[in-house]
């Protein structure tokens, strides 16, 4: 890429991708950015070869890489600039970085509520930004179901040509895993919660992550539910009334546990993995005639 000597010594070649997800699967990066700061990496965006794709990575939890050298420029936000947790009353000021994990912990401090709908949600907090993330507090109750617009205030972010914009969170189209930001890269956001008494928010998150804990499989390297719910059904649902529980292509396997995970049990590869969502959208689509749409990016080397 032409860049300043400056930016592009910050530019590292052929960084390793799969011990930067928790699929554990994936070749290399071509180019790989850790900016220190918004500015920097304003700077970057500005002065970047344009023909050339941006990839932003948060912690990898919901993304499939192929197993070859993927010509992209990985963004990773990991620096402390993106790292920042600031609450103020009910408002919560906190950077994309931030893993979803450490912004419970340090929200438990607080007689504050609202969020322990992302309990046992993996990833950072732009990601969830970005997809919409979302969960039921009660499993069994469909009126539970909470999702990041329900608390976001505004969100910052910086377009590919590097130009600084904050989002009110009117101005950003939410949907089912998806909004509009996806062109754009999430820098923070403000969130607003509601008070609560922090023992009864403590409880509530111990109850939601002790259902994952029992219901879901995370004894094996996977990226969480890999499909979209279709309208009105479950996809693990579906998959499992297919028979497909425990069907395996390679060392990737549907979860016996659970139908909507697809789990690496061993050194499983780029191609098993889609070659297995092949066959239970196969399968699923025969069955029910509804067409499942991962949930999970597949990122794909061309």
């Amino acid at each position: 890429m032409s860049l300043r000597t400056s930016l592009r010594n910050k530019v590292r070649h052929n960084v390793a991708l799969a011990g930067r997800n928790y699929f554990r699967i994936g070749g290399r990066a071509r180019w790989w950015l850790e900016p220190a700061s918004v500015r920097a990496l304003g700077a970057f965006l500005r002065e970047r070869d344009k023909s050339v794709d941006l990839f932003v990575l948060g912690a990898g939890s919901n993304v499939l890489f192929d197993d070859a050298t993927i010509r992209k420029v990985f963004v990773c936000l990991q620096a402390p600039a993106f790292a920042k947790i600031c609450v103020r009353g009910r408002r919560v000021t906190v950077g994309a970085g931030v893993r979803i994990g450490r912004l419970i912990s340090v929200l438990s401090k607080f007689d504050l509520g609202g969020h322990e709908f992302l309990a046992g949600i993996p990833g950072t907090i732009g990601g969830a930004l970005v997809m919409n993330a979302g969960a039921r507090r009660c499993q069994d109750d469909p009126r539970t179901y909470r999702e990041m617009r329900d608390v976001v205030v505004s969100v910052d972010t910086l377009d590919r040509s590097g130009r600084f914009c904050t989002l009110r969170r009117e101005e950003i189209d939410f949907g089912y895993r998806q909004t509009s930001l996806a062109p754009m890269i999430v820098t923070g956001a403000t969130l607003a919660l509601r008070p609560a008494r922090r023992r009864r928010v403590t409880r509530e998150i111990g109850r939601i992550l002790g259902w994952r804990f029992v219901h879901q499989d995370w004894l094996f390297p996977s990226a969480g539910s890999f499909f979209k719910n279709p309208p009105g059904d479950a996809a693990a649902r579906l998959i499992d009334g297919c028979g497909l529980k425990g069907l395996a292509v390679g060392a990737a396997q549907v979860s016996p546990r659970h139908a909507n995970f697809i789990i690496n049990t061993g050194h499983a590869r780029f191609t098993d993995v889609t070659k297995l969502v092949e066959i239970i959208q196969e399968r699923v689509y025969n069955h029910f005639r509804v067409r499942l749409e991962p949930e999970v990016m597949i990122v794909r080397a061309t």
